[in-house]
């Protein structure tokens, strides 16, 4: 079992002008910040400003800049179609580095150095899409040329149009037709031809008097017009050399694009970096908008949680880092339940000046809710992932973690006995744990060590059952097999709820004793674990025959009391600590008292009844794993080929592994939750936090620029 590591409060007050400073070294010393919440009264001194590095006015202006960093970010990894967390590390010395002198200068630096990056990423782009589309337009011109080329033009003199005029167009289909339509209404004397090129385009020209100009003009308005298609003309006919040049020379600029453009990708680590670099601002962002102002001037003001064991050592470097212009008051939280609160004792660190003293303002009390830091042993470390999903140990509770590595596997493995199955868990679990090694942090890694632990105790419950892969009978069952002796492994499954149940009420115990409530751990858990024990014992001894329960010639006289006295004390002991004085009782009244726990005494009774029998699921997941393996047997005996009884029972097994494997580690967690946490651990905690600087891509150094 765990304790959460004690805590000590920081009350930090510091000049405004040092912000940036102590900023940067709250990653190093990995302090918890207490985030501020508004409170419903407010003082003429209690004022929040929304930045303290930045004017109100340039607020706005930073809110934008942090935007267009993040599109353009954005825009580059999805251009090149980059994974950020893919992208390989630097060496150290070749991190993108920036000396700061603020967090706002911090974030204008990034803005002013991605900026015309994107700009020209996007120029390049840019001139591609319309090199590409002047390329296409030629492509039709030379179509048209060609179709015009059809006409003979050498053999026309273009004087001729003195009086006429000559004008070449390309269209859609659509817009041809209305163009059509509406010439013919307007009656104009003209010469038309057309051809439909693709279902694209339709290229046309025209020969009409040049007075009906400005109405051709408007009619055709939606079409493109070719002018100067003279050129490609001469003597011999159609030259297409020029347009050939043209085009080819636009190609050999969309390859210097492109080529400029590939060298922007090289640049992937540098944004990485400036991704980097925008998530640090932003979290430096969010620290300083924890500190508070005083009605001292220039003065700031913040809480902070740090463990006690690193006390001297956090508060040591920060009044060396900051000389007369901090103060540190701290105080070890003491651990009494929904009663956070200050040590009496406090420490003064830093400057004595009283400008920098550390008052609450007035009116206001300060709720402290203390962080949980708990650090697993490496052993017990996979199964914080079980103990996580429930919740996180408050600063006054056991953390269950060690508990739990020990009776979850055992759950699992008499749901889930069998030696053989077992070590395919194994082996899963040594798979995932080696693919990530690289990773410890990844959770995966912890999950591969539960599956190892999780494989052993199904063999452990293989040994118990007599079970190798399903087939039975190759060694003698160290216990019974669940199929044949169903009584003698409900009677086990039951034994296990008691001892289970009777643990969580035991570390109920221990947690009041703990937090000084000596009376309240005999007065509630131990009477409880008493009813139950002395209950476990009258089924065990004589079943459920109540005669023998209530005679006073049994074995031990009227066993019926064994649940019953318990029972009793249970019901007037709170009543009996508010008359003697127990101070948690005081603001409690006798009567109240005395009916709380005639409903709590009904509910246990109820409870342990109920609870109890959830444990014959044991049983029920030991039998149903053992049938569905039966079944694959009984398959495989309807074959006489070698490979078809290969794949039946490797697949067979699969099936149950992965059918009975999720059932059995759901029940298991299902029994941990419910009837074990529940007796004990309420599991309303916060978890210790504080801010990590990423340095994998970037470095931020403080100072002069």
């Amino acid at each position: 079992m765990l304790r959460p590591e004690k805590m000590s409060l920081l009350e930090i007050s510091i000049h405004k002008s040092r912000i940036p400073q102590f900023l940067i070294e709250v990653p190093k010393h990995k302090i918890h910040i207490k985030l501020f919440e508004e409170s419903e009264k407010k003082t003429p001194h209690h004022l929040r400003r929304e930045h303290f590095l930045t004017e109100s006015t340039a607020l706005d202006e930073i809110k934008q800049k942090i935007s267009e960093i993040e599109d353009n970010i954005i825009f580059y990894f999805q251009h090149f179609q980059l994974e950020p967390e893919k992208i390989e590390k630097p060496k150290k010395e070749l991190r993108h580095k920036m000396v700061i002198s603020s967090m706002v200068d911090g974030i204008n630096q990034l803005h002013e150095q991605i900026a015309p990056e994107i700009r020209h990423l996007k120029g390049f782009i840019k001139d591609i899409e319309v090199t590409q589309e002047e390329i296409r337009n030629d492509e039709i011109l030379r179509e048209i040329l060609i179709w015009l080329s059809e006409y003979d033009t050498t053999s026309v003199s273009l004087d001729w149009f003195n009086q006429l005029e000559f004008r070449v167009f390309y269209s859609t289909p659509g817009e041809f037709t209305d163009m059509e339509v509406n010439l013919e209404y307007e009656e104009i004397p003209l010469v038309i031809e057309f051809k439909e090129f693709d279902d694209n385009f339709t290229f046309f020209f025209t020969i009409f008097h040049h007075s009906y100009h400005q109405k051709i003009s408007e009619i055709c308005h939606n079409a493109t017009e070719i002018t100067n298609f003279e050129v490609y003309f001469n003597e011999s006919g159609l030259n297409l050399i020029l347009l050939d040049e043209v085009i080819k020379f636009r190609n050999e600029r969309i390859e210097k694009n492109k080529i400029l453009i590939d060298s922007e990708k090289n640049k992937a680590p540098k944004f990485r970096g400036y991704m980097e670099l925008l998530q640090s601002f932003k979290k430096y962002d969010l620290l300083e908008k924890q500190f508070r102002e005083t009605y001292r001037g220039d003065i700031i003001r913040l809480k902070a949680f740090i463990p006690t064991e690193n006390k001297e050592e956090i508060t040591t470097a920060l009044i060396e880092r900051f000389e007369g212009e901090i103060r540190i008051v701290s105080h070890i939280m003491e651990d009494q339940p929904k009663e956070k609160s200050k040590s009496n004792l406090k420490s003064i660190h830093g400057t004595h000046s009283e400008e920098y003293e550390y008052e609450e303002e007035e009116g206001i009390k300060a709720k402290l809710i203390v962080p949980s830091l708990i650090k697993p042993n490496k052993i017990f470390k996979p199964f914080t992932i079980l103990t996580k999903l429930y919740g996180v140990s408050n600063y006054s509770e056991l953390d269950p973690t060690p508990i739990v590595a020990i009776t979850y596997p055992l759950l699992f493995g008499l749901m889930f006995g069998d030696i053989g199955q077992g070590l395919v868990l194994i082996l899963i679990g040594v798979l995932m744990a080696v693919m990530n090694l690289k990773n410890k942090k990844n959770s995966m890694y912890d999950a591969g060590f539960l599956f190892i632990w999780l494989g052993l105790a199904a063999c452990l419950g293989g040994l118990l059952y007599g079970s190798f892969f399903g087939v039975e009978g190759l060694f003698t069952p160290l216990f019974v097999n669940p199929m044949h002796n169903i009584t003698t492994v409900l009677k086990m499954s039951i034994f296990v709820g008691v001892v289970h149940i009777c643990i969580g009420w035991f570390l109920a115990m221990i947690n009041d004793i703990h937090n000084g409530k000596v009376f309240l751990a005999f007065a509630e858990p131990f009477l409880k674990i008493l009813m139950l024990i002395g209950g476990a014992i009258v089924i065990f001894t004589y079943n459920f025959d109540i005669t023998k329960w209530l005679s006073p010639n049994s074995s031990i006289p009227y066993p019926i009391l064994l649940s019953i006295i318990p029972a009793i004390f249970l019901l007037i002991s709170k009543p009996i600590g508010r008359i003697f004085g127990i101070k948690y009782l005081k603001n409690e009244s006798v009567g109240g008292l005395l009916g709380e726990q005639a409903v709590d005494v009904g509910e246990t009774f109820l409870s342990i009844l109920s609870n109890v029998a959830s444990y014959s699921r044991l049983l029920a997941l030991a039998m149903a794993h053992m049938g569905l393996m039966l079944v694959v047997m009984k398959i495989v005996e309807m074959f006489d080929s070698v490979v078809a009884i290969g794949v039946i029972v490797v697949f067979g097994n699969l099936f149950v592994i992965l059918l009975e494997g999720m059932l059995a580690g759901i029940h298991a967690l299902r029994l941990t939750f419910y009837e074990f946490f529940g007796k004990f651990y309420l599991a309303d905690g916060i978890p210790y936090k504080y801010t990590e600087i990423s340095s994998d891509y970037s470095l931020i150094e403080f100072g002069k620029k």
